[in-house]
């Protein structure tokens, strides 16, 4: 019979190396997101016209291809439209990628970024609406939304000389 502080011992042991084993399993996670960040986001100092032809090789990628979200502005508010195409796209999208241009900071910041990982979110949808400003009213464009348009534009925004938004997947 074995004695009673053996299996104490061997209790503690169990703990610590299951408490051990998630330490070292979040640590895996935070660098595996740290890695996915810089590996597939880049910051630039640019000027305006660096941007300008920055965006407009991207954009000619598309040519005369309408975006899936079109946005304006009418009375203060902007508005936006989602344009879907009735057929379905025979070609799953894989990523998603961002440009955007910040001209008071002279930063064109390229992100992309695999939908894989937006499919685990709330509802799979890509929410333009959270910000405190929420100038876009409820406007959530699903993952669904994104497959069935398949690979293509899906925003080009400009506000006037200032900001400028490009995403497309691919």
């Amino acid at each position: 019979m074995p004695k009673p502080s053996s299996r104490k011992r061997t209790w503690v042991i169990a703990l610590v190396s299951i408490a051990a084993l998630g330490v070292v399993g979040t640590i895996t996670l935070v660098g595996l997101a740290v890695y996915l960040f810089t590996s597939n986001v880049d910051f630039a100092r640019a000027t305006p016209s660096t941007a300008d032809t920055t965006f407009e090789d991207a954009r000619a990628r598309f040519g005369d291809d309408l975006p899936l979200l079109q946005l304006s502005r009418q009375d203060g508010r902007v508005r936006a439209e989602v344009t879907r195409h009735e057929r379905v796209s025979d070609v799953t999208p894989t990523w998603l990628h961002v440009m955007a241009w910040d001209p008071d900071e002279g930063r064109l910041v390229n992100a992309r970024m695999p939908l894989w990982l937006l499919r685990f979110g709330d509802d799979a949808t890509v929410d333009f609406s959270a910000g405190e400003n929420n100038v876009m009213d409820d406007l959530d464009l699903s993952i669904a939304d994104l497959d069935h348009h398949g690979p293509g534009l899906v925003l080009d925004y400009a506000e006037g000389n200032r900001e400028r938004v490009l995403l497309w997947t691919e």
